[in-house]
C-alpha cells in the first residue's frame, strides 16, 4: 500500500510537471506585421438591415460588440445621375457604425455602370464580360477609372470616405451576378456561355488608370484611398487567379497592399505551402485577405490564424458578416416580422463569437510577435499595441484532448489580464482574470488573454523631447506631419524606428528646409531621429 501511495504521488507531480512544461513564451519585441484590422464584407441585404426594427440592435453587435475595424462594402455606383439607393443604404450603415466605434472603410466594385460592360450591363449571367471598347476596339479604361473617382467623390459627400479601394472583386471569375473580367493582360478567353472566344480587359491597365485618375483629383477627396489587388478567388491555380499572376504584370509601387480571397487552396495538405507563397510574393507589401469565412467556425478559426501567421497577413476578412442564414449574424426579413424564428429577428452565430476571439481585442497599429509552439496541437498567435501597454493571445486546441499553458515573456512586464473563451459551449465568454499560472484549454476551443503591462521596447522609447518640441508639427497627427529641418544644414539623414527599433523610414534631404513625413506610417507611436553629421536629434512621434 505504501508503494503505491509513493507511485501515485509521483504519478501526480510527473502530471503537474508535464502540464507545466506546456509554456507559451512571447517575444514581444521580435515583431512580424502590422495589423491593418480584422473585418467583414456585406453586398447585399444592406437594405434588409436599414429598414430591420432591430437594426439598432443590429449595429450594436456588428460595431460596439464584435470590435470590427475594417468595413468593406460593395460600389453601388450603378446609376450616374441619378438616386442610388444602394449608396444611401450604405450611408446610414456607415453613420450608424461610426456613432459606435471607429473602423475604416474599403470599397470594392463588383462591377462597373452597364455603360462601361462589354454586356450593357453590370450582371455578367456567367459570360466572360469585360469593359466596353470604344470605336477604335480599345477598352474604356479612362472611362471605367473616371467611374472610380466620381463614386468616390458621391461616397465622400454621403460621409462615406474609403480607406482602401479595389477595383475589382474576383476579377477572373464569370459570375452569375455582378462581375466583370480581367485577365492579368489583355486577351482572348473562351466563353462558355457564348461559345465563343471573346477579348477581355487587363488588369494592370484598368487599376494604373484608376490610380492615375484618383491622383489626379485628390484634392476634391477627403482621403486618398489606398488601393489594394488583385483581389482574386483563390491561391491556389490559375482558374482561381493567383496573385502572383496578376501582380507580375502590375506597377507595385501603385499599390499598398496584395489582396486576395480564400475559396481556394485551404485544403489541409496544402494550405501551408499557399500561404508561404503568398508571404514571398511581392515581400514588401502587406498582404490582406479580404473574404473568405466559408467553413465552420473551428476550422475558419485555424484558418485565419494560420493566415495571421504563415502569410503574415495585416488584414482578415469575413464574408457573410449579416446574411439570412448566416452563422455570423443571421438577419431575417425585416418586413415580415410574422415569419421570424428568432424574438428579435436576428441571431448572432458561433463564427461571430469565434472571429471576435480576433476582431475584439487585436487593433490596428497593433504588432504581432514571435510565440513558441508548446505543442503540435496548441496553435498560438500573439500581438502588441501600438504603446507597449497591452498584449493580445489568441491560442487554439486542435488536439482531442483537454490542455494547459502556462504564459512567459521575459521583455513584457504583465501587471493584469482577463482570459476569453470560444467552444462548442461558450461564446467568447469571460472565463476568468489571468493570474500567472495554468491556463486551461478544452477540446476544440480558441482562447484570447487579454494582457496589460509594458513591453520592455518602452525602455529605450522614453525619450525626453522638450527642447524639440517644434521639429515636428502637428505631432500627433493624422496623415502626414511637417519636419523642420533648418537647423540642419547640409544633407539630412531622416530615419523613423518602431517598437523594435527597426527603421520604417528612411530618407535623406539636401538643402532642405522642411520635409513632410508620415503618409505611410500606421497608427502608433515612434521613434524620429534626424542627423546631419554634426549634430542629432530624436523625439517621440505619435500617428492617430
Amino acid at each position: 500500500m505504501k508503494q503505491f501511495y509513493i507511485l501515485f504521488l509521483l504519478s501526480v507531480i510527473w502530471t503537474q510537471t508535464t502540464i507545466a512544461q506546456k509554456q507559451l513564451s512571447i517575444y514581444s519585441t521580435k515583431n512580424n506585421q502590422t495589423i491593418e484590422g480584422f473585418g467583414g464584407s456585406i453586398a447585399y441585404y444592406g437594405n434588409w438591415l436599414v429598414a430591420h426594427p432591430n437594426r439598432s440592435l443590429i449595429y450594436d453587435c456588428l460595431f460596439k460588440d464584435l470590435g470590427l475595424s475594417i468595413f468593406r462594402i460593395k460600389n453601388d455606383y450603378f446609376d450616374e445621375g441619378k438616386t442610388n439607393q444602394g449608396m444611401i443604404d450604405i450611408k446610414n450603415m456607415v453613420s450608424e457604425g461610426k456613432k459606435r466605434s471607429s473602423f475604416d472603410v474599403m470599397i470594392s466594385s463588383w462591377s462597373p455602370a452597364g455603360k462601361y460592360k462589354s454586356n450593357g450591363k453590370p450582371a455578367n449571367d456567367g459570360t466572360m464580360a469585360s469593359l466596353a471598347t470604344d470605336s477604335a476596339g480599345n477598352f474604356v479604361y479612362g472611362s471605367f477609372a473616371k467611374w472610380w473617382y466620381n463614386s468616390l467623390y458621391i461616397y465622400k459627400n454621403y460621409g462615406v470616405n474609403a480607406k482602401y479601394i479595389s477595383i475589382q472583386n474576383e476579377p477572373n471569375m464569370a459570375p452569375g451576378y455582378e462581375g466583370c473580367i480581367f485577365m492579368p493582360q489583355e486577351q482572348t478567353v473562351y466563353d462558355k456561355v457564348l461559345a465563343k472566344n471573346v477579348k477581355v480587359a487587363s488588369y494592370a491597365k484598368a487599376f494604373n488608370a484608376v490610380y492615375d485618375t484618383i491622383a489626379k483629383y485628390s484634392s476634391k477627396l477627403n482621403i486618398v484611398p489606398k488601393m489594394v489587388g488583385p483581389e482574386v478567388l483563390g491561391i491556389e491555380n490559375a482558374w482561381s487567379g493567383r496573385p502572383s499572376d496578376y501582380t507580375k504584370y502590375m506597377d507595385m509601387t501603385k499599390c499598398y497592399a496584395v489582396a486576395h480571397h480564400l475559396y481556394t487552396g485551404t485544403d489541409a495538405n496544402t494550405i501551408v505551402t499557399n500561404l508561404t507563397a503568398l508571404k514571398n510574393t511581392c515581400p514588401t507589401k502587406p498582404k490582406m485577405q479580404t473574404e473568405y469565412s466559408d467553413k465552420e467556425w473551428f476550422a475558419l478559426s485555424q484558418i485565419i490564424q494560420n493566415s495571421l501567421v504563415i502569410e503574415n497577413v495585416s488584414a482578415y476578412l469575413v464574408w457573410d458578416l449579416f446574411w439570412p442564414g448566416s452563422d455570423f449574424l443571421d438577419l431575417e426579413n425585416p418586413w415580415n416580422s410574422g415569419s421570424w424564428v428568432n424574438p428579435k429577428g436576428f441571431k448572432t452565430g458561433t463564427k461571430f463569437f469565434a472571429f471576435k476571439q480576433f476582431a475584439y481585442f487585436i487593433k490596428p497599429g497593433w504588432i504581432r510577435v514571435n510565440t513558441s509552439t508548446p505543442s503540435a496541437t496548441i496553435k498560438p498567435s500573439a500581438f502588441v499595441s501600438p504603446d507597449g501597454l497591452n498584449m493580445s493571445i489568441v491560442v487554439i486546441n486542435t488536439g482531442t484532448k483537454e490542455d494547459s499553458i502556462s504564459v512567459s515573456s521575459s521583455d513584457f512586464t504583465i501587471s493584469s489580464g482577463n482570459i476569453y473563451r470560444t467552444s462548442d459551449t461558450e461564446n467568447c465568454i469571460l472565463v476568468g482574470t489571468y493570474t500567472g499560472g495554468n491556463i486551461k484549454l478544452p477540446v476544440k476551443s480558441i482562447t484570447t488573454i487579454a494582457l496589460q503591462g509594458k513591453s520592455s521596447i518602452l525602455e529605450v522609447k522614453d525619450i525626453q523631447n522638450e527642447d524639440n518640441t517644434g521639429l515636428v508639427y502637428p505631432n500627433p497627427f493624422t496623415e502626414e506631419a511637417n519636419l523642420d529641418l533648418k537647423d540642419f544644414s547640409g544633407e539630412s539623414q531622416i530615419d523613423i524606428f518602431n517598437f523594435s527599433g527597426q527603421i520604417v523610414y528612411s530618407k535623406k534631404f539636401q538643402n532642405e528646409y522642411s520635409a513632410k513625413i508620415g503618409t505611410d506610417l500606421m497608427k502608433g507611436i515612434y521613434i524620429l531621429r534626424v542627423s546631419n553629421g554634426k549634430q542629432q536629434k530624436s523625439m517621440k512621434i505619435i500617428k492617430q
